[in-house]
């Protein structure tokens, strides 16, 4: 009996050993995001009008794509708020986990916190927010957070997967299977309905080049989305393979070089990218509120050059491009070419918008020039915008929203949908 005992101990240790070994010693930092050790909570009082006692309680979602928690602790009947605000670790961001309450102001519906950034949050469904962060540069950022359970949150539980603007989908290419050939692999998409009466046009976004690990980053372009939905379209922003949470591996950078090192040709992967785009197409014209018929394509930097390229190739199924920054690589000897073929291939049927700006880190002036002109001059129909002051990285054109938005959308009313 005793010995029966010892083995059961035994066998009891061995399992527990077992668990212990099998509890990770480390986490991903940016799934950290820190909280005070408790909350302020106080529920709204009578007189507190229901547009400004909705916003309270906890929040949690994404801004910059990184994780973010919002836990407004108390409103008051003038709009006055107390709150906490709390955000991830973000590497490719520059930004370090923290936390610190502040004060904001709920006023027509938004609540918003001003400092260093001005955030605002306004209902995009009932439990849901949309929220803008501006520089005061003049840099716009988004996310989305939906509410959650502040003592969860106060003792520590965070979701696996956190809520995401849009909807996650899973496009299924229409070439590359995987390697047992048992089916297509998938690519990530993020999909955002038409918020009208109706189905709308499609419109696809997608990124541009990343290197190392952060091209495992998932973009979900959410201030570009909802710049295009409350345009009257439907979105989806793709993410070509092996990049975020598609499958498959990134060939984009398989380039043809002479012996010497240099670059004679970027074909490759510009077909490989081709082929991602044309499977976004084909299945987002599956998504429900989805008019059948032309696209628009719109995308930043290789994104861009993406949308164009494709513009050239099967110009009657593309409705317009929105090029932001849009290249390749930087080196004109073996990427012109595209933007003279593109011209040609597009001529007159596809009416473009070019937006760049002249302090592109990437991108200077000169190439960029050259690349309209090529294009130009075989037929192309594109407005060009070169845009003077982008502050830092005429790069991130994308992310002065109040520096394109006039000139992008008198190009939308223009578009025969």
């Amino acid at each position: 009996m005793f010995g029966r005992w010892i083995a059961a101990a035994i066998l009891l240790l061995v399992l527990m050993m077992q668990s212990a070994q099998a509890q990770p010693l480390t986490v991903d930092p940016e799934t950290i995001v820190p909280l005070p050790p408790g909350f302020e909570m106080e529920p709204p009082a009578p007189d507190v009008p229901p547009e400004i006692a909705r916003f309270q309680g906890a929040w949690i979602g994404t801004w910059q794509d990184d994780r973010h928690i919002l836990v407004v602790e108390h409103v008051r009947a003038e709009g006055h708020a107390d709150l906490v605000f709390a955000r991830s670790d973000s590497a490719f961001n520059g930004m370090n986990r923290e936390w610190w309450r502040d004060q904001a102001t709920v006023v027509d519906g938004v609540l918003t916190m001003t400092g260093f950034r001005i955030f605002r949050y306004a209902f995009d469904g009932p439990d849901r927010l949309y929220m803008t962060a501006t520089l005061k540069n003049g840099a716009v950022t988004s996310g989305t957070l939906v509410r959650a359970d502040p003592a969860h949150l106060a003792a520590g539980d965070r979701p696996n997967d956190w809520p995401w603007p849009g909807e996650r989908v899973r496009i299924p290419h229409l070439t590359v299977r995987t390697p047992d050939g048992a089916r297509p692999i998938t690519l990530e998409g993020t999909f955002y309905p038409p918020s009208g009466q109706g189905p709308a046009p499609l419109a696809i976004f997608t990124h541009g080049s990343d290197v190392g690990r952060n091209q495992l980053r998932s973009w979900s372009f959410s201030t570009e989305a909802h710049w295009l939905r409350d345009n009257g379209f439907a979105v989806l922003v793709l993410m070509r393979r092996g990049r975020g949470n598609s499958e498959g591996v990134n060939g984009e950078e398989n380039f043809g070089r002479e012996y010497d090192g240099s670059l004679i040709d970027v074909s490759a992967g510009v077909a490989e990218a081709v082929e991602d785009l044309e499977s976004a197409i084909a299945y987002g014209r599956t998504l429900r509120g989805v008019k059948p018929g032309k696209v628009l394509l719109a995308g930043q930097s290789r994104g861009g050059f993406l949308a164009m390229h494709y513009a050239g190739l099967k110009p009657g199924e593309v409705m317009g491009v929105v090029n932001f920054c849009g290249g390749w690589y930087p080196y004109g000897p073996v990427t012109t070419h595209y933007y003279a073929n593109a011209g040609r291939g597009a001529a007159d049927k596809v009416k473009q918008l070019w937006l760049y700006a002249d302090n592109d880190r990437l991108y200077k002036e000169d190439l960029i020039r050259q690349y309209q002109q090529a294009f130009a001059a075989t037929g192309g129909n594109a407005r060009f915008e070169l845009l003077h002051g982008v502050p830092g990285d005429g790069h991130l054109l994308r992310l002065y929203p109040e520096r394109w938005r006039a000139a992008a959308d008198q190009y939308l009313t223009s578009l025969d949908r």
